[in-house]
């Protein structure tokens, strides 16, 4: 069963199998957050040649059927290729060089999914029906994007909070003991009052007076680690 993770890809190496629509997109994409991306195709979009000869991505001609050796040094492999014959030869490569293994050819065999995703401020969330239909996840991943758009109190809410952990952490509150306030404090109806004002520093001071009056009730509770 598949868990959600958020990745970091800096620096990582993935490779893209296949030079059509969607091997640029998955190639752009790992690009974009600093992956050193290597493209292995006979045929490449114009947009795949405009990125290789801007040092964007690397391109190799070489066909999909004899690559093996090749994908042994990286971290990722998108297989974007139309036929899913060679899933299978792919899926042993992964276990054999230990890579993970994007199938984008197939959402039912992938070890891999990418996601549609989005975020602001600070928050972010990615959606899949895992194949099902990718029109139904473009469409909540829009909803999802109009909630963070248009509610200028979760970003209030956030500031809180981060701010609530950096002032316990600095005063070395136990972390068990933390846990219990980040509770009682994201709950707290006065907090998301003050949060609808859009007044900051006022949220701040709140969540402070709660660290301080439940930190002292809480101290005989045995410390975590």
């Amino acid at each position: 069963m598949r868990i959600p993770l958020f990745i970091e890809f800096g620096g990582r190496k993935v490779a893209v199998i296949g030079g059509g629509y969607v091997g640029t997109s998955r190639a752009k994409k790992f690009a974009e957050v600093g992956a050193q991306v290597t493209v292995f195709s006979l045929n490449f979009s114009e947009e795949l040649l405009r990125m290789g000869e801007e040092g964007k991505v690397r391109l190799v001609k070489k066909e999909a059927s004899e690559l093996e050796e090749e994908l042994k040094e990286f971290d990722l492999v998108v297989v974007a290729i139309g036929d899913k014959n060679l899933n299978e030869k792919f899926k042993e490569l992964s276990r054999k060089y230990r890579f993970l293994l994007n199938l984008a050819n197939s959402a039912e065999e992938t070890e891999v999914v990418v996601p549609f995703e989005g975020g602001k401020g600070g928050i972010r969330f990615a959606v899949t029906t895992e194949g099902k239909s990718g029109v139904v996840a473009r469409k909540v991943r829009e909803m999802f994007q109009s909630v963070l758009e248009n509610d200028k109190t979760i970003y209030v809410f956030l500031s809180a909070m981060e701010h609530l952990k950096k002032y316990m952490k600095e005063r070395e509150i136990p972390v068990n003991v933390r846990m219990k306030i980040y509770s009682i404090t994201g709950s707290s109806q006065e907090l998301m009052r003050i949060a609808e004002t859009g007044n900051l520093e006022e949220a701040k001071k709140f969540v402070e007076k709660i660290a301080e009056e439940k930190s002292a009730e809480l101290k005989g509770v045995k410390n975590g680690f």
